[in-house]
């Protein structure tokens, strides 16, 4: 069996805390940084946490583990294989907000139980983009315009 691979991003972002948990709960926020996706759920330990990209099609599967509002959230995060392929088991996703002063850090932890694959690297790619818009969503109030390049776009 692989070995366990965990990424950790961390981002400064000039917002509150409650401000930065909207952002990560409310489709009006997740629509414009997490890839046109809507996020719904109940808010609760044992919920499902359910992700649509703009074509219907669901990313990944999740269940809420922990919540702590405004500062933590876990849940499992299960990549659909129907459109990456992959068999990997459940990981798990831990977003972390911690105040300081009129800025918060948000702390995200990816912990992958099956190794370096193709859900290790795509979650790795993606993790970056998603933080990036969030920051640049919250501090600008504009959404990240991103012009990629020809062998992105054609495979992604």
């Amino acid at each position: 069996m692989s070995d366990n691979v965990t990424h950790v991003y961390e981002v400064y972002i000039r917002t509150t805390p409650e401000k930065l948990w909207e952002a990560i709960t409310d489709t009006r926020f997740t629509r414009q940084y997490f890839f046109g996706a809507t996020v719904d759920s109940d808010w609760r330990p044992g919920a499902a946490l359910n992700y649509a990209l703009p074509d219907g099609r669901t990313p990944f599967f999740a269940t809420i583990e922990a919540i702590d509002p405004p500062r933590r959230l876990v849940h499992s995060f299960r990549s659909n294989p129907e459109m990456d392929g992959s068999q990997d088991p459940p990981s798990r996703v831990t977003y972390e907000i911690e105040p300081l002063g009129p800025t918060c850090l948000l702390r995200l932890t990816h912990e992958h139980f099956a190794g370096e694959s193709v859900v290790t690297k795509g979650t790795h790619e993606g993790w970056q983009i998603i933080f990036s818009g969030l920051k640049t969503l919250l501090e600008t109030g504009e959404p990240l315009k991103i012009d990629w390049p020809d062998e992105i776009v054609a495979t992604g």
